[in-house]
């Protein structure tokens, strides 16, 4: 069966960008611990307004390891969040789910404070997961700025993990 132009483009791409494709990492050669650092894109939903201080959203997005391969490299994740404002208080959390090429999740609670200029700092805490991250823990910190342009924004995020032994 031949390849669809738009994947032999996107393989194109990523070979002359020299962006290696690797193999997905199985449960028995993923490290029992170390770090995950990944920039994502997420576009987030409308907001749902429950009063002129408290709304709530989905989003949803692409992860990208920074070592361009690897865990979570070229992944999915969706989210949903609360937020509350009101005078100087700028307060969201939520859970995230972050999916790997194979279907494989890792589950996320993260609680952050929103600046004026529209950025979201915060920590995220590791709190379970499915297939080769059955029983991950760990935590982390993210940071993310809102563009603007159609209720995107980008974040990059650092996770460090454990898998029982």
């Amino acid at each position: 069966m031949k390849k669809p132009i738009f994947l032999r483009i996107v393989v194109a791409a990523f070979t002359v960008l020299g962006v290696g494709i690797s193999a997905n990492l199985s449960a028995e050669n993923l490290p029992r611990s170390g770090s995950i650092s990944i920039n994502s894109i997420f576009q987030g939903g409308t907001p749902i307004k429950f009063n002129d201080d408290y709304s709530h959203y989905t989003a949803t997005g692409v992860t990208f390891n920074e070592a361009g391969s690897g865990l979570l490299h070229m992944g999915k994740v969706a989210c949903a969040y609360a937020n509350f404002t009101r005078n100087e208080i700028n307060k969201g959390a939520g859970f995230c789910t972050f999916e790997d090429k194979d279907g494989d999740s890792i589950f996320v609670q993260y609680a952050g404070v929103g600046t004026e200029k529209g950025e979201v700092n915060g920590t995220n805490d590791i709190i379970g997961g499915t297939g080769k991250f059955k029983g991950i823990s760990g935590d982390g910190s993210y940071a993310c700025t809102h563009t603007n342009k159609k209720s995107e924004f980008p974040c990059t995020e650092k996770f460090d993990y454990q898998l029982p032994e």
